[in-house]
């Protein structure tokens, strides 16, 4: 009876220090973006597949308002992985921010447009000049994209913050004269017809990684497995989306709550063009750090030091 009693106590014991043990172990990366935006949706998509569960690693999600945002998250330490765009890194590492590119998004710009009122008199990108352009904040895609729209207008154009909940609002209003518009808000003012294109960035730029996955430095140094498992998450949520047309656009309907004509649209556009592995070549990156140039940025490190191929291209798991 005492005996029986003992081997109840050691298994008892056993069973909660296999607990405790599978606690401390436990990894976690806190990721960073804005919820809505179709390249962050692949972080929630792994979730409701429970990739992550699967590869061992616990993911904290945080909204942000804009990449920006984001950036500011992570260099306060808020986040460990953030979606945000290679000029943007390079600003923050010349103020000091020590993070570095850890994968790829989406390639080109798709779904992107500089977007005016459907009735509005501007017509093209060379309608641009000296007009007010509406973006979600400086330092921002957004910023640095009108940047480049008024470049190619041949002049210059008043960029005005207004926030991503503000951009459709001020240019219905009349505030700004155009915006850039981020998928899925392109799509929702194309299927409304409240706006027209006046650029779409996805067929006007070269490959430039409009947004990729930045990790803090610290981070990849003290858990790079953890980074890696997330990024497996990630990319293996992608890979599935991709492969599942009907479940993703359900998925997108209930997570982004969006009309199923907008989320076919998110996942025509978006979906389809992200990175399945998450690549990175070091000419996509200087590309990209041409808008950065544009914004007479100087003394920002050169592609090379912005990005890290350690972690890519990920081989991807299924659910």
């Amino acid at each position: 009876m005492q005996s029986s009693h003992i081997r109840s106590t050691l298994s008892i014991i056993a069973t909660a220090l296999a607990l405790t043990t599978s606690a401390v172990s436990a990894e976690t990366i806190r990721i960073g973006g804005t919820g809505n935006y179709g390249p962050v949706l692949p972080v929630a998509a792994a979730q409701e597949l429970k990739l992550f569960d699967k590869l061992g690693v616990t993911v904290i999600f945080t909204t942000f308002a804009s990449g920006a945002a984001g950036m500011e998250g992570l260099a306060a330490k808020e986040v460990d992985i953030i979606n945000f765009f290679p000029p943007g890194l390079a600003l923050a590492k010349r103020s000091g921010v020590k993070a570095t590119v850890v994968g790829a998004g989406t390639l080109t710009p798709r779904g992107w447009h500089i977007m005016a009122k459907s009735d509005s008199k501007l017509n093209s990108v060379k309608d641009l000049a000296n007009k007010k352009i509406g973006t979600t904040s400086a330092g921002s895609t957004t910023d640095f994209f009108a940047l480049w729209a008024a470049s190619q207008a041949g002049g210059s154009a008043t960029r005005i913050p207004v926030g991503g909940p503000g951009l459709i609002p001020n240019m219905l209003s009349g505030n700004v004269d155009a915006i850039v518009a981020y998928p899925p808000l392109s799509y929702t003012l194309l299927l409304s017809k409240d706006g027209k294109s006046l650029v779409d960035f996805g067929k006007e730029m070269p490959i430039n990684l409009p947004d990729v996955w930045v990790a803090s430095d610290a981070i990849i140094e003290k858990s790079p497995d953890a980074v890696r498992k997330a990024l497996t998450g990630i990319y293996s949520a992608i890979v599935y989306m991709q492969a599942n047309p009907e479940w993703t656009i359900n998925f997108i309907v209930k997570e982004a709550k969006m009309a199923k004509n907008i989320a076919t649209e998110e996942y025509n556009n978006t979906i389809k063009g992200l990175s399945s592995d998450g690549t990175l070549k070091e000419e996509w990156v200087a590309e990209s750090l041409k808008l950065a140039e544009l914004a007479g940025i100087k003394n920002i490190p050169p592609a090379a030091q912005l990005f890290t191929t350690k972690f890519v291209p990920v081989k991807p798991i299924t659910p």
